[in-house]
């Protein structure tokens, strides 16, 4: 198959989207399909084509990415796509790259698959609940945009489903695992003098257990849960700082919040960064955290546990990292605070050579989070889309000035 993924972010963006669309692509390239990826980029005034990738212009937003693509009927694009000559158009994202993809699926008579990444109610914090409203109302159509366009739904969590039908839609989800490329993420290629640099430079103390979060800093990852659990439960002598790696709307609130609860000599915001450099950062810190009351996609769990990290992850049946976590093996699943920090307290006071077993342990447990077997889940959902297209259906949602 020819297949065009659609994401409005992709790296150096750190973002479980971003994350998802090159280890999906890269999937599907080892089972012998070609597979072209659009982005919008800050960086361009003329979407250009390099290795497989089209990067669109992009303007300043104030979505969950902090910038959109600025035309979604882009030329070069058109005929970009048009020479690859598509059979699937996959769609990570309802904003405008999304609705890029719905308009090429019509012109080139192709099937949509739409993967559900979150939910359109959690990416704002708005104080005013009126502009919160107004925000959501908005969102809201163009997640069923996306929804109505697609073929195949699909996602890695089953509660997509929940949230489609809060939308007002009936829809079936095909549930569909998150992988990581474990070549890449692999702890035994950082050195420990490696380690040692990367915590100076993030003025981490060589000897403290570090817990780090990797991804988007919005309103669904609660990372308030984190800073309140340091704040009340946790003291400077137990030596364990928190690493938050990433960017987002509730970056500038995290970072006044820390500060009045007098958290910044154990709580480290590295900010976004390059994620080549996400193997080196996530090897040199101990234990992965995940605080997401509900979030849909976890790819940064993935590459922790890639690393070797143990994973303290919310209690959530529907999560697919849910089923993959075994208490005191790979990790611990939590209820709430108390639970978080004896869980924490308790991996921190592993010597070196328990850690080193753990690291093998939690790596070891990934054999069926591989991009391949992604890939081949995938195929799956392709397939479905592919036997329920007609190409004489009208699309809805095209409407340039209802975005």
């Amino acid at each position: 198959m020819n297949v065009v993924i659609f994401t409005e972010v992709l790296s150096p963006y750190i973002s479980g989207i971003a994350t998802y669309a090159e280890v999906l692509r890269k999937g599907l390239e080892s089972r012998g399909h070609k597979v072209l990826t659009v982005t919008s980029s800050l960086h361009t005034t003329e979407a250009s084509i390099r290795r497989g990738v089209i990067r669109c212009p992009a303007k300043r937003s104030g979505n969950k990415f902090g910038c959109e693509c600025k035309d979604i009927n882009d030329v070069h694009v058109i005929r970009f796509v048009r020479k690859f000559e598509p059979d699937i158009i996959h769609i990570l994202t309802d904003t405008k790259i999304g609705y890029m993809g719905i308009a090429l699926a019509d012109r080139f008579h192709c099937p949509v698959v739409f993967s559900v990444t979150d939910n359109y109610l959690d990416r704002f914090s708005d104080r005013s609940k009126l502009i919160w409203k107004i925000k959501t109302f908005f969102e809201k159509i163009h997640f069923c945009d996306m929804l109505d366009n697609a073929q195949a739904i699909t996602s890695s969590n089953k509660r997509a489903a929940l949230f489609i039908r809060h939308a007002g839609r009936k829809r079936k989800v095909m549930l569909t695992p998150v992988a990581t490329d474990k070549k890449r993420f692999d702890y035994k290629k950082t050195s420990h003098a490696a380690k040692l640099k990367i915590r100076r430079k993030l003025d981490i103390p060589d000897a403290a257990t570090v817990a780090v979060f990797a991804g988007d800093l919005t309103v669904a990852k609660n990372i308030e849960f984190l800073l309140n659990v340091f704040k009340r439960r946790l003291r400077p002598e137990d030596n364990i700082h928190l690493l938050i790696v990433g960017g987002g709307t509730e970056s500038n609130y995290l970072r006044t919040h820390c500060n009045k609860l007098r958290l910044n000599d154990r709580v480290h915001f590295a900010g976004v960064l390059a994620h080549s450099l996400m193997p080196e950062i996530l090897s040199s810190c101990d234990i992965y955290v995940c605080s997401a009351d509900d979030g849909l996609l976890s790819m940064s769990f993935a590459e922790a546990m890639a690393c070797g990290l143990p994973v303290l992850v919310k209690e959530d049946k529907e999560k697919y990292v849910y089923s993959m976590i075994k208490n005191n093996v790979n990790g611990f699943v939590y209820k709430d605070e108390r639970s978080f920090t004896r869980y924490l307290k308790q991996l921190s006071v592993f010597g070196p050579e328990k850690m080193d077993k753990l690291k093998y342990i939690v790596r070891h447990s990934l054999n069926n989070m591989n991009c391949t077997y992604m890939a081949r889940c995938m195929e799956k959902v392709y397939q479905s889309a592919q036997d329920s297209y007609h190409p004489k259906e009208t699309l809805k949602g095209l409407d340039d000035d209802d975005y």
